[in-house]
């Protein structure tokens, strides 16, 4: 009885929190306003003390909710509606974010986390700053805890208290899901410190070259984030989902993929900025746009416009109310900008259609374009139905006509844009660093072509452009470390350590180039060259597809914690492992899920997925064979790496100018 007492306790101290924090938040955003009109500049600072106060409160809600969660106290009806006392404990921990309130909770506790960190670095990098800075966080989070606490309230109590709760949607009971959501919302979030910073240099005409640079790590941080979330959706999708793919063009995969376009472009246009003294006012635009998009994003899933395995279906009175904030906050943070940012001028221009800042302006509008058709491909459908009433879907034809040209362009981009110095590049000595990189290009081209003359145009394209860049890459690694090695006959390992360390943000970005040829080659192999069969089978069948041949074992049950499967066996007669895929059913839900089998190799994957019985005792059983699919997700890992790298670097490094950039 005294536990449940304390546990009862526990959630009206963390509603309380919650309510305490949001006033916090609201007085840290009126602090700097009531210090200039107050002519009290101390007044300030309390913002600073304030952005501490607000996650330490936000904590306590969190914490007391995922207690409420681990001890399956039903009285809170966000636990009653996801979560049962047979959830393993794992899931119990994740449920917090398993729905439309807890995952909004989420998003506020993130923001709240990044406002402290800011306001904790910020106290001796940028003091005069940071007030107003944290003073747009405050807002925003102001902004999120109107809409948990009086309209999504994950702290609201269900009387009389039910025996057992509803489950969690099984979907969600795996680890990808457990560490899919909070990687995008870090990245979603984490745009918010770079949009706080754009708007206090436009409202205090701070220039422009004393804060780019500060933000740069912030956008490389939740750019890697928002990737490492969308990898993990994608690993997600490919194992649990059973349809042998990882990215459908889904209107909520799309919501997350738009702010990483633009993040995309953000990150190279920083580059040019801190270099170069340039595309000053653009980059604002750039900020803006991406932390907007991250709040379409947010919009798209939680408003339940959108029918989507990631979508929760709510009322219209929480979708309205996202749409009044993304429009307060779009209107007037795009006001701003058109009033202020006229003194945020460049100090240089373009020289030279050759040079390294005018293939980064090309790689900015590409990746425009490219979310533009993003977009375009994602609402069209919902303004039709709401102005007409017509239902229309915008499916993955759409978007692979459009979106495959304009990659394989930003990828020759990427191929030739680090070997091109600022500001002018020499033809004479360019020319030659390309040669045998376009020959290696081309050659790869010219062999799918031969042995593969059936492919689509976009193949033996995509791959010649791969090998360019990847060639690219290798020859100007390489010819870095015979420099150094011919001017300090240092020993190879040496040369290639001190190489990398000696200018970590330019070889960090290197990485990351060849981890997205990486994934570039997986998607390739594993989207044109992928092999499918659907089959019904009985113990000692044997299907061949892909020049891979599994025979049935059959199929036995299989007990879990709060579900029963069926999980049946197949050999691969080519290397003796075996898979087992299994039809699962969730025992509170009574709901049907896949769990695919998978041998995996960095060629190839043979994917099973187990379907019903038939009448007959057989069982339907899909396989694929999907080629280079590992390609994506060591791709992945590749970019981390490489963003790791590059985030350890100083910002003092910009004043070097290694042999690459001189050309």
């Amino acid at each position: 009885m005294s536990a449940n007492i304390l546990s009862l306790n526990l959630v009206e101290l963390g509603h309380f929190c919650a309510y305490l924090a949001m006033l916090v938040a609201l007085v840290q955003g009126l602090a700097p306003m009531a210090a200039h009109y107050l002519k009290q500049p101390r007044l300030a600072q309390i913002s600073v003390n304030g952005s501490v106060a607000v996650f330490a409160l936000t904590t306590l809600g969190g914490l007391s909710l995922i207690h409420a969660f681990v001890t399956s106290n039903f009285s809170v009806q966000y636990v009653a509606q996801n979560s049962n006392a047979l959830l393993p404990l794992f899931y119990k921990v994740a449920a917090l974010w398993g729905g439309h309130e807890g995952s909004l909770y989420l998003w506020v506790w993130v923001l709240t986390l990044y406002t402290m960190i800011v306001g904790i670095h910020g106290r001796k990098q940028y003091p005069e700053h940071l007030p107003v800075i944290l003073a747009v966080q405050g807002w925003l989070v102001v902004g999120f805890f109107g809409l948990i606490l009086f309209l999504s309230n994950p702290f609201e109590r269900l009387f009389p208290v039910p025996p057992e709760g509803h489950d969690l949607n099984p979907l969600l009971q795996d680890p990808g899901m457990v560490f899919h959501p909070p990687m995008l919302y870090l990245g979603y979030v984490g745009f918010s410190v770079p949009f706080a910073f754009a708007m206090t240099a436009l409202i205090t005409r701070w220039r422009s070259e004393l804060w780019i640079g500060l933000i740069r790590r912030w956008a490389l941080i939740a750019w890697g984030f928002l990737t490492t979330g969308i990898i993990l959706g994608g690993w997600w999708a490919y194992y649990e989902l059973g349809w042998g793919g990882y990215w459908a063009w889904d209107p909520v995969e799309n919501a997350s993929f738009m702010p990483w376009l633009l993040g995309t472009a953000l990150v190279h246009s920083i580059t040019v900025q801190d270099r170069r003294r340039m595309l000053h006012a653009w980059n604002i635009f750039l900020v803006i746009s991406t932390f907007s998009l991250s709040l379409l994003g947010t919009f798209l899933v939680r408003s339940g416009v959108l029918s989507s395995v990631h979508a929760f279906a709510v009322d219209p009175g929480r979708g309205a109310y996202i749409l009044g904030f993304m429009t307060a906050v779009l209107t007037v943070s795009f006001g701003i900008f058109l009033a202020r940012g006229r003194y945020q001028q460049a100090e240089e221009a373009i020289t030279s259609f050759l040079s390294r800042e005018s293939l980064f302006v090309w790689n900015n509008v590409l990746f425009l374009v490219a979310c533009a058709s993003v977009l375009l491909g994602t609402l069209y459908p919902l303004a039709l139905d709401a102005l007409s009433g017509q239902k229309i879907t915008v499916g993955a034809p759409y978007f692979n006509i459009v979106m495959v040209p304009i990659f394989l362009v930003i990828v020759l981009l990427m191929a030739v844009g680090p070997l091109v110095p600022w500001r002018k590049a020499n033809l004479a000595r360019l020319r030659p660093r390309l040669l045998w990189p376009f020959l290696i290009g081309v050659a790869a081209a010219a062999a799918v072509l031969v042995f593969l003359p059936a492919v689509h145009w976009t193949g033996p394209v995509a791959v010649g452009l791969a090998l360019f860049a990847l060639a690219n890459l290798i020859t100007e690694f390489s010819r870095a470390i015979r420099q150094r090695r011919l001017q300090l006959k240092e020993p190879l390992p040496r040369a290639c350590v001190k190489t990398v360390l000696g200018n970590r943000r330019h070889y960090g970005g290197m990485i990351v180039h060849f981890g997205i040829v990486v994934i570039a080659l997986g998607l390739v192999g594993s989207g044109l060259f992928r092999s499918e069969a659907a089959i019904n089978m009985a113990p000692g069948d044997v299907v061949e597809i892909a020049g891979e041949r599994l025979r049935f074992e059959g199929v036995a049950p299989r007990r879990g914690q709060n579900y029963e499967a069926m999980q049946a066996s197949l050999t691969l007669l080519n290397s003796g492992r075996m898979v087992r895929p299994e039809r699962r059913q969730y025992m509170r839900q009574e709901m049907p899920m896949t769990e695919t089998g998978i041998d995996s190799t960095m060629l190839r994957d043979v994917y099973v997925a187990l379907g019903d019985t038939t009448s007959e005792g057989r069982w339907a059983v899909h396989v694929y064979v999907n080629p280079l699919v590992r390609f994506i997700w060591t791709g992945g890992l590749i970019i981390l790496s490489g963003l790791l790298l590059s985030l350890s670097g100083r910002r003092a490094n910009k004043i070097s100018v290694t042999a690459d950039e001189r050309g």
